[in-house]
C-alpha cells in the first residue's frame, strides 16, 4: 500500500463510524475527536463535509420516527417515556429458563430472558416495539450482550457449564465502541454463548455472512429462534446454517391432535437433524405436547411444563417430569416412537409412502373412533407396526399389508377399552410379532383374506396375550386362512397365559408351535371354555409340554362341530384336546372330522392327563394315533374316564409299553351305532 494511501486510511474511518451515528451528541463527539486527531485545512475540510452528512443521516432517521410519535396516545407516549428511562439506566432483570435434553430431561442450556424493572410492568415486546421507533435497538443489543455476559463472567459456575443463549438483533448496529466492547466479552465466554435470532431478521446476505463468520471465528454456536412462525422453507435455513432451530411455539399447541402441524414438525425435525442441526421444540406446555414432540424425534425441549423462567439458575428440573421424558425417549427408541404417524378417521393410508417418510409406527385413535384402511404390497416389508388408543372403536382393514415389530413388541397392539374389527382383504403378514387384545378390548377378526404371523421369543403369542396376562374377547369370522409360526420357550398361538374367551366361527387354520411350553389354542394357565365351529384347523406342535386345544394347568370345557381338525405332535408331555394338569376335561364333538397323531413320552390324545375326562362324540369321524412310553387314545392316567359316542367312526391306534387296560373303565364307556376300533401295539384291541 502507497504513503498515500495510508495518508487516507483515517477518512475510511471516519465515514464507517459515521454510518453508526444516531444522535447529536453520538455526532458532536465523533467529529471533535477526529478534529483533535487530525489538524490542516484538507484535513477541516473533510471533517467539515463528515459533519454535514452525518447531521443529514440524523435527519433522515429521525424524520420516520416523527410521524410515528405523532399518531401514539398518551399512555404510548408515558410508555416510550419510560422504555427510554429504562434503556438509560440499563434496569433490566434476566430470568433464565432451562432447555432440556429430548433424551433424559437433563438441563442442557438456559435461555436468558429480558425482565424491565418497572412500576408499569412493560414486557419485552414493549420495550423492542418502543426501542424501535426512537432508534435505540443497537442500546438494546449492546445492553442485552454486555449484560447477560456480565452475569456469566460473575456467576460462570452457577450455570454447570452450560451455555446460555442470548437473544440478539442483528440488523440493530452497535457503535464501533459497544461493538468492540460486546466482542471482547464474547471471545471470554464463547464456549458459553449462544447467540438467538428470528428467522425473520432484517439484514442482508452479505451482513449476514460478515456476522456468521465472525461468530464461526470466535467459537460461539448459532440459534435461528420462532421456526416456523411465518414464511419458512428449507433454503431460508440454509441461509443461516445455525447450531440450533428452534420450532415455534404456534407449531406445538395441540400439536397431539393436529396431523397437519406433525407433518410438518416431522419435516423440520428431519431437515434439522440431516444437516447435523439439533431441533429444539419451544414453547411445550402439556404432557400431550412433550409425548409428541419427543416421538417426532425433537432433540431439546423448552417450555411451562418442563420449567418456567425463573431468576435463579436451577440445576434440575422436577424429577417425575424427567421421568416422563425418559419413558417417552425409551418409547421412540424401542421403535414405538421412531417416525409415528397419527391415523385420522376414515383414512386411507399407503404403506410405501410412510416408508418413504421413514415412519415406523401408525397410531390410530388418537383423533377419535372411525374407520380405517391401510393398504401395502405383499412383497413389501414395510417395518412398520399399529397401535390403537385407549377408548378406540372401528374397523381397521389391511390390504396385502405386511408389517414388522422389534422384539417384545406386538405387531398390532390393541389399547385398552377397545372394540376392533380387523377386516382382511389379500395376502397380510406380520413379522415378528402378533396381535395383542389386553383383558378390557374386544377383537373380531373378518373378511375374505388371509393372515401370516409369525412370532419367535422367550414367551410368545401370534393373537391374545402375552404368558403371564389376560386376553380379551377374540372373536373369528373371516373366511380366509390365519397361519401362526410360533417359535419359544413359552407362549400360545391363539390365547394367552390367562385366559380370556375365544370364539371361532369360522375360517380356515394353520397353526405350526415349536417350544418348552405351548398351546396351539386356549390358555396356559387358565380354564379354557371355547366353542370352535365351521371351520378347518390344522396343527403341527413340536413341545416338551404342550397342548393343541386347551390348556397346560386347568381344566377344558371345549365344543367343536361342523369342523375339520387335523393335529400332529411330537414331544414329551402332550395333549391333543384337553389339560396337562387340569383338574377336568370336558369335550363333544359332532358333525365334524377329528384326526390327532402324537408321538410323545407321556400322551393322549383328548383328555385331562392327570383328571377327569368326560368325552362325547356324536356323528363324527375319529381318527387318532398315539405312540409313547406312556401312551393313551382317550383320557388320563387317574382311570377316571368318561365316553359317549352316538353314529360315530372311531378308529384309535396306541403303541406304548404300558398297558391300557390299566386305564380303562369298560363301564362308563358308552358306545351307540358306532364303527369303534382299537389298535394296541399293532393288535386288535377288545373292550
Amino acid at each position: 500500500m502507497s504513503e498515500k494511501s495510508n495518508d487516507c486510511l483515517w477518512i475510511h474511518e471516519l465515514l464507517c463510524e459515521l454510518k453508526d451515528v444516531s444522535t447529536d451528541g453520538e455526532r458532536t463527539a465523533l467529529i471533535e475527536r477526529f478534529r483533535r486527531e487530525h489538524t490542516g485545512d484538507i484535513e477541516n475540510a473533510v471533517i467539515d463535509d463528515a459533519d454535514t452528512l452525518a447531521e443529514m443521516l440524523i435527519s433522515l432517521k429521525n424524520s420516520g420516527t416523527d410521524h410515528k410519535l405523532a399518531n401514539l396516545s398518551e399512555a404510548e407516549l408515558a410508555e416510550l417515556q419510560e422504555t427510554e428511562h429504562i434503556i438509560d439506566e440499563n434496569l433490566f432483570d434476566y430470568y433464565f429458563q432451562p432447555i432440556v435434553s429430548a433424551k433424559d430431561g437433563e438441563i442442557y442450556s438456559y435461555e436468558a430472558l429480558m425482565r424491565p424493572k418497572s412500576d408499569m410492568k412493560l414486557t419485552p415486546y414493549h420495550i423492542l416495539k418502543y426501542a424501535s421507533l426512537v432508534n435505540r435497538l443497537p442500546d438494546i443489543e449492546r445492553g442485552t450482550f454486555l449484560n447477560v455476559l456480565g452475569i456469566i463472567d460473575v456467576r460462570k459456575e452457577d450455570f454447570f457449564g452450560k451455555s446460555v443463549f442470548i437473544n440478539s438483533i442483528p440488523e440493530a448496529k452497535m457503535s464501533t465502541e459497544d461493538f468492540r466492547k460486546v466482542t471482547k466479552m464474547l471471545l471470554k465466554h464463547s464456549d458459553m454463548a449462544v447467540v438467538e435470532m428470528t428467522e425473520q431478521s432484517e439484514i442482508d446476505d452479505e451482513s449476514l455472512e460478515s456476522l456468521k463468520e465472525r461468530y464461526r471465528n470466535m467459537g460461539v454456536k448459532m440459534a435461528i429462534d420462532d421456526y416456523g412462525s411465518g414464511y419458512s422453507n428449507a433454503g431460508n435455513l440454509l441461509r443461516y446454517m445455525p447450531n440450533f432451530v428452534k420450532i415455534d411455539r404456534s407449531l406445538l399447541t395441540d400439536i397431539q391432535n393436529s396431523p397437519k402441524k406433525r407433518h410438518f414438525v416431522r419435516e423440520i425435525i428431519h431437515f434439522c437433524h440431516e444437516n447435523d442441526i439439533l431441533a429444539l421444540a419451544e414453547g411445550v406446555e402439556t404432557a400431550e405436547e412433550l409425548h409428541t414432540v419427543i416421538l417426532l424425534g425433537a432433540d431439546l425441549i423448552q417450555g411451562y411444563f418442563t420449567a418456567r423462567p425463573a431468576p435463579e439458575i436451577i440445576g434440575s428440573i422436577p424429577e417425575d417430569i424427567k421421568q416422563m421424558i425418559k419413558r417417552y425417549h425409551q418409547e421412540r427408541e424401542d421403535g414405538i416412537g421412531q417416525q409415528v404417524y397419527i391415523a385420522d378417521v376414515s383414512e386411507r393410508i399407503i404403506l410405501e409412502r410412510l416408508m418413504q417418510s421413514g415412519m415406523k409406527c401408525i397410531v390410530i385413535g388418537s383423533n377419535g373412533s372411525g374407520d380405517i384402511s391401510i393398504e401395502g404390497s405383499s412383497e413389501l416389508d414395510s417395518q412398520i407396526r399399529i397401535e390403537t388408543r385407549k377408548g378406540y372403536s372401528g374397523r381397521i382393514t389391511i390390504e396385502n399389508a405386511w408389517f414388522n415389530s422389534i422384539k417384545n413388541k406386538p405387531c398390532i397392539d390393541i389399547g385398552e377399552d377397545n372394540e376392533v374389527t380387523l377386516v382382511l382383504s389379500g395376502d397380510n403378514k406380520l413379522d415378528t410379532g402378533g396381535i395383542r387384545v389386553p383383558q378390557s378390548s374386544k377383537l373380531t377378526i373378518a373378511g375374505e383374506g388371509r393372515l401370516e404371523i409369525n412370532v419367535n421369543g422367550k414367551e410368545f403369542y401370534g393373537i391374545g396375550n402375552g404368558a403371564g396376562m389376560w386376553h380379551g374377547d377374540i372373536t373369528f369370522e373371516q373366511s380366509g386362512r390365519i397361519t401362526v409360526n410360533a417359535d419359544g420357550e413359552k407362549g400360545v398361538a391363539i390365547g394367552s397365559g390367562n385366559g380370556g374367551v375365544i370364539n371361532i366361527n369360522a375360517g380356515q387354520y394353520r397353526l405350526n408351535v415349536q417350544g418348552d411350553v405351548n398351546v396351539g389354542i386356549g390358555a396356559l394357565y387358565a380354564e379354557s371354555d371355547m366353542v370352535i365351529h365351521d371351520c378347518d384347523i390344522g396343527m403341527e406342535m413340536n413341545s416338551a409340554r404342550g397342548t393343541a386345544i386347551g390348556s397346560i394347568g386347568k381344566s377344558d370345557f371345549i365344543t367343536i362341530f361342523k369342523t375339520s381338525l387335523k393335529i400332529f405332535m411330537t414331544g414329551i408331555e402332550l395333549v391333543g384336546i384337553g389339560t396337562l394338569d387340569g383338574e377336568k376335561t370336558e369335550f363333544a364333538i359332532r358333525e365334524a372330522s377329528c384326526f390327532i397323531t402324537i408321538k410323545g413320552e407321556r400322551c393322549s390324545a383328548i383328555a385331562a392327563l392327570e383328571g377327569i375326562t368326560d368325552t362325547s362324540i356324536d356323528r363324527a369321524a375319529f381318527g387318532l394315533t398315539v405312540s409313547g412310553k406312556q401312551a393313551l387314545g382317550i383320557g388320563g392316567f387317574t382311570r377316571n374316564t368318561t365316553i359317549h359316542h352316538n353314529s360315530a367312526e372311531v378308529h384309535i391306534k396306541v403303541d406304548t409299553l404300558i398297558d391300557i387296560n390299566d386305564y380303562i373303565d369298560r363301564q362308563r364307556i358308552s358306545i351307540d351305532k358306532t364303527s369303534f376300533d382299537i389298535m394296541y401295539n399293532g393288535k386288535e384291541f377288545t373292550l
